[in-house]
């Protein structure tokens, strides 16, 4: 089946002037604000660079590092096509703040007759998976107000029509972002795109401006989605096609395209009932201050490493899980104890969960058998001969 990349391949050559903007654009235009334009790119509003500007200085200096596997091809194929090549870039910004426990990066990107607004996901910083842990007992998190900021400055600076649209978390901050906006700045948004990111509790969205823009929202999550069945979606979301399997899917690249949309399904797998069932019973189980001990017990746990992001764990790993296992028995009596706790309610109700929903389980091989219905063999006439 084709990805995003046959979709460059196929329409590559027809500019944003002849033909608009897709689904699959939406997704390519959310992933170019992960890559590493630092120190290419100006933050200002001012100074753009086109995509093929930008590719060449990166590509002619220090081998550069990207965030993902299929990236770099991203980028290279980006900068040879028509379609984006000449497209110019505003206002890029990538900031990790370990004080407010924030991770955030955002651009522009100039479509010729609106505007995208396109916000990076969770990278593999410390930070950014702590700031998503926050969400379970914050909000707003640090990033949602950073990206509500860079909107309304973008929406100062520049006239016309915005589309706004990331993914994982990006897709989270183009919802908020939305929602929260001023009612004569919503009236200027075409439309959102939530790429498998994860919702909202409802109770966060009463006092906004969500009722005005939820049909412009367009969300995906892939078949398996863990990430983006994360809280609740008020808005209708689509299913979508993965070639992959549980969290693989949250890769854009495995992503299935039919021309320029994306490849539908009727409904989710097992594996994002179960996931979607445990977390949010789990976090049920909790206050939301209970919610704060543990994400902050945890995450001072790991951050004993002194590391900054999960690469630099993973190369030390054996080092780093000594470190931990000894952060871990100085706690206080008290956390120490609550952390056990939790983890092991964890296990106990994905455990009660696993057996509701795994169809290969005792209990639900007999209903199943049950429910099937019995099929009788035609006895044969004996011949004689």
């Amino acid at each position: 089946m084709y990805n995003i990349f046959d979709y460059l391949r196929w329409r590559g050559d027809l500019s944003f002037s002849v033909v608009g903007l897709s689904d699959a654009d939406a997704v390519i235009l959310s992933r170019l604000s992960y890559l590493p334009f630092d120190g290419i790119l100006s933050p200002d509003f001012d100074t753009p660079l086109t995509v093929s500007q930008a590719a060449d200085r990166i590509f002619s200096g220090e081998t550069p590092v990207f965030l993902w596997n299929g990236d770099e091809k991203l980028l290279r194929e980006l900068a040879a096509c028509e379609r984006y090549r000449h497209l110019p870039l505003y206002g890029y910004v990538n900031e990790v703040d370990d004080a407010r426990q924030m991770q955030f990066s955002a651009m522009i990107i100039d479509l010729g007759s609106a505007w995208f607004v396109s916000y990076r996901g969770t990278d593999n910083t410390l930070v950014g998976w702590q700031e998503d842990f926050n969400m379970f007992f914050t909000f707003p998190v640090a990033s949602q107000l950073e990206a509500k900021r860079y909107f309304d400055a973008a929406a100062e600076h520049f006239d016309g029509s915005f589309y706004l649209g990331g993914h994982s978390k990006g897709g989270n901050l183009a919802v908020y972002v939305s929602a929260f906006a001023d009612e004569e700045i919503q009236e200027r948004i075409l439309g959102i795109y939530s790429l498998d990111g994860p919702g909202f509790e409802l109770e966060h969205m009463k006092d906004s401006g969500f009722e005005r823009i939820i049909d412009r929202i367009h969300t995906y999550v892939p078949q398996s989605s863990i990430f983006g069945m994360l809280f609740e979606h008020e808005e209708n979301y689509s299913i979508i096609r993965s070639n992959q399997k549980g969290f693989l899917q949250h890769d854009i690249y495995s992503w299935e395209i039919n021309r320029d949309s994306f490849v539908p399904l009727e409904r989710k797998t097992g594996t994002s009932a179960f996931f979607d069932h445990t977390l949010t019973q789990f976090v049920a189980q909790m206050s939301v201050e209970e919610r704060r001990n543990f994400t902050e017990a945890v995450f001072n746990i790991i951050n004993s490493t002194e590391e900054n992001t999960f690469d630099d764990m993973a190369e030390k790993i054996v080092k780093d899980i000594a470190i931990m296992l000894k952060s871990f028995t100085r706690l206080d009596t008290v956390t120490r104890s609550m952390v056990i706790a939790r983890l092991l309610r964890f296990i106990k109700t994905a455990g009660t969960n696993f057996n509701d929903i795994n169809p290969l389980t005792k209990e639900n091989r007999e209903i199943r058998r049950e429910q099937k219905p019995r099929k009788y063999k035609r006895k044969r006439k004996k011949t004689q001969g």
